[in-house]
């Protein structure tokens, strides 16, 4: 399956990358500059996330932690955690697939695998993240697992629902069998307010991108002080709500330049950018192109030969 946009919901929940009872894994392709936002927004999920590159390079950002991604790496995203990622800027046609997975998908809740080998990754006292390089031999190893399960997700032959099965048990067997060298984070009780009061004020911004905000509106939107405000965001995202806000316009802008024909300047505008010269400025320093040369290029005809 393709996507070209992440849709949340009021509190920034992806709402139709989750599974069900009956499919709880389910593989997505992730082609970059088929994405009508020019990439993927913050969002999280109940699931955890595997992704591998399989073109270019990718700029994922899991809360305030930065990767820079190559074709051949991977990551692994837990359940809860708040992210987004982008292509760099070089490959805007950067591409790679995810499996987003229910944890029960390994095994049941009740069992004691669920216990012993499921759960200490999950929750406050697992992995934020976890990047999977081919120069490590038991990371390579999940890699390999990850994209044989992803072509069997396409092909669908023979039992490939156990296949599948095997493959992504084989992926968290190697993690759980390596759990003292990976990289923990235990969240403390203010870390897990910050991230409520986080997704509070980002809804905000979102809902109220095209107006004059100032940061005393932003901030109650939490009900916290201008100061907690800016602790906060720096905290759980690494950049002030200002800098969140002026990327959302962008954002924004990318997908009205290419879904309307409306003048740059009614874009800037519309998008809370104010004249079309400050908004060119911020454009180009995000995507190396004035928003005119952005529209011309995204509707350049694309490779006919390229396949979903």
């Amino acid at each position: 399956m393709q996507v070209t946009e992440i849709l949340t919901d009021h509190t920034l929940m992806a709402l139709e990358l989750r599974g069900t009872p009956e499919e709880p894994i389910r593989f997505y392709l992730d082609i970059m500059d088929q994405f009508d936002r020019a990439g993927i927004r913050w969002h999280w999920h109940p699931e955890v996330e595997f992704n591998v590159i399989t073109r270019g390079r990718m700029e994922y950002y899991v809360e305030n932690e930065h990767f820079t991604l190559s074709a051949g790496q991977g990551i692994f995203k837990n359940a809860n955690i708040l992210h987004m990622a982008q292509p760099a800027r070089e490959t805007p046609d950067a591409q790679m697939f995810s499996a987003i997975l229910d944890p029960a998908f390994i095994a049941p809740v009740q069992s004691v695998i669920y216990r012993k080998y499921v759960a200490p990754f999950l929750g406050s006292q697992g992995l934020r993240s976890l990047v999977f390089s081919p120069e490590v031999p038991w990371q390579r190893d999940c890699l390999d697992a990850l994209r044989r399960a992803y072509d069997l997700s396409q092909t669908e032959a023979g039992a490939y629902e156990l296949h599948i099965h095997r493959l992504l048990c084989q992926v968290w067997q190697a993690m759980a069998e390596h759990a003292r060298e990976l990289p923990r984070h235990d969240l403390t009780a203010g870390e897990r307010t910050d991230q409520v009061r986080a997704k509070q004020m980002m809804v905000f911004l979102q809902t109220h991108f095209r107006e004059k905000l100032t940061l005393d509106q932003v901030a109650g939107a939490a009900n916290v002080s201008r100061n907690t405000c800016l602790t906060c965001f720096r905290r759980v995202l690494g950049m002030s709500p200002m800098e969140y806000l002026i990327s959302y316009r962008l954002e924004q802008a990318a997908h009205l330049l290419l879904t309307s024909d409306q003048p740059v300047s009614q874009v800037a505008e519309a998008c809370g950018l104010g004249d079309a010269s400050y908004f060119g400025k911020l454009f180009r320093r995000k995507t190396g192109l004035s928003p005119t040369q952005y529209r011309r290029q995204q509707e350049a005809p694309s490779n006919p030969g390229e396949k979903a």
